[in-house]
């Protein structure tokens, strides 16, 4: 810019520049395509009164990176007021997740094999910043128009601003348009009324020094039930945690259980999968208090089955054994419900059952429901046999096939169609004809029927007529 310029410019911001430029020469450094042209510069200044009067006094008073974003801005440094302006928002949003609690942003944007690394805002700065705003979108503290917004600003900070290295210059209206969004969308952004609520019950919960009475609890679910699934999952994810934290005091963890078996109904299976890997997590290494608290937890709310599939795998096949033993033993009657039980609190639909354990499941209970030739409780345990039937009734086509299978095997050790181990066969049969089963399957299960109506069931497998049948379809050793 040359010297007659600044004795027409009437303004002293417009002078100044030019001196600038003037030095630049001065220096023998570039001065072309280096700041912003006057009419540029005096956009920004036209508006910036306006966004920056829109900002509560208490947050101007310590953002110094907006200071920075004006210097620039009317020295017309466009690419260093897009980095300023960035900053802010990260300072923004770093306090967002203070004021919500550090740990739940933690426990959902850092791997558990780095989690103990981050403790407290001091390792904020180890999280990138798009990984940052996908954990606040995740977690619902920014909205998913935000989020996109915000990631579009941080492409631009990275591709164009002075971060880098590049050659784009950038106007006026982009950038206060990019200012307006951080102004409006994250500086003055207030938190949901949902996100203030989750922050209060967290809160409440760490202070507790009594067991919240029943009414308490249900009058919280009642408020979750009204929130998005994803904020319910929030809370539930930070409950967890507050959970397995060793400073947690023993009233507070049985309020945390308490709380979270009410809202875990209002939860999505993928953060109920993903506390159920966190055992699996913890056993890996070594950390035996912390496997030990997610066991309880997942029990409490019923939620073994959510259980990673090896450790679902091992403690029913080791619960098996014991139930084999159980009913071998002495007086299995009494023995065998409680293990039957907690078999069947890792079990509500077909799939939680492991491929790799589901004969030796299937088998182990086929042979506990068909029981012993004794005529007392006909033979079963009265306590468990609502637990092998509620297996029995829940067991896809396939896993029907594979217990007429073994029962093939238990028939062998039965004399008579009119013992008691011939009649608890009958029931088994019964459970299995369904409407929703196949023709093929119906007709032979109609066929054991009619051999027990002959009295004869425990021929049935020696007959031709039903190998033909069921040849292809049951499969033998």
């Amino acid at each position: 810019m040359c010297e007659n310029k600044i004795v027409e410019s009437s303004g002293n911001l417009v002078e100044q520049v030019t001196k600038f430029e003037l030095m630049l020469n001065d220096l023998g450094l570039p001065s072309e395509n280096i700041i912003a042209s006057v009419d540029e510069r005096e956009n920004i200044m036209k508006m910036l009164p306006q966004l920056m009067n829109s900002i509560p006094e208490n947050q101007k008073r310590d953002a110094t990176y907006l200071s920075r974003f004006v210097a620039g801005a009317a020295i017309g440094l466009f690419d260093a007021s897009l980095n300023y302006i960035w900053n802010e928002v990260v300072i923004s949003l770093r306090k967002k997740i203070i004021y919500f609690g550090i740990d739940t942003f933690f426990d959902n944007a850092v791997a558990d094999k780095v989690r103990d690394q981050y403790k407290n805002e001091d390792d904020l700065p180890g999280v990138k910043d798009k990984t940052m705003l996908e954990t606040l979108r995740k977690l619902e503290w920014i909205s998913d128009v935000v989020y996109l917004k915000l990631c579009h600003i941080l492409d631009m900070r990275n591709q164009i601003g002075a971060s880098h290295p590049n050659s784009y210059d950038i106007n006026s209206f982009e950038l206060l348009g990019w200012l307006q969004i951080c102004v409006k969308e994250v500086i003055n952004d207030s938190p949901s009324s949902s996100a203030v609520h989750i922050k209060e019950i967290l809160e409440r919960i760490k202070k507790t020094t009594y067991p919240l009475d029943d009414i308490t609890i249900e009058t919280i679910g009642k408020g979750v039930e009204k929130f998005s699934s994803v904020m319910s999952s929030t809370l539930l994810r930070a409950l967890f945690g507050i959970y397995i934290v060793e400073s947690t005091s023993g009233e507070a963890r049985g309020n945390v259980l308490k709380l979270s078996k009410e809202i875990w109904k209002y939860c999505k299976d993928d953060i109920k999968y993903d506390i159920g890997e966190k055992k699996l997590f913890f056993r890996n290494n070594l950390q035996k208090d912390k496997e030990n608290l997610t066991y309880k937890f997942l029990g409490y709310c019923d939620g073994l089955p959510y259980l990673s599939l090896t450790e679902r795998s091992l403690e029913i096949s080791s619960l098996c054994d014991d139930l084999q033993a159980a009913h071998n033993g002495w007086d299995n009657y009494y023995y065998e419900p409680p293990i039957a039980r907690k078999i069947m609190e890792y079990i509500s639909r077909p799939s939680d059952i492991p491929n790799d354990r589901e004969r030796k499941l299937i088998k182990t209970f086929l042979e506990c429901r068909i029981g012993r030739e004794v005529y007392y409780c006909q033979g079963v345990s009265q306590g468990a046999v609502e637990y092998y039937d509620s297996l029995f009734k829940i067991l896809t086509e396939e896993q029907i096939i594979i217990a007429l299978t073994e029962i093939k095997y238990q028939m062998e050790s039965i004399f008579s169609g009119n013992s008691v181990r011939a009649k608890n066969t009958r029931k088994i049969i019964d459970i299995f004809s369904r409407d929703d089963i196949s023709d093929r399957l119906k007709e032979i299960l109609g066929y054991i029927v009619e051999f027990d109506n002959k009295g004869i069931i425990h021929k049935v497998y020696k007959d031709q007529g039903f190998k033909d049948l069921s040849n292809g379809i049951l499969k033998f050793d």
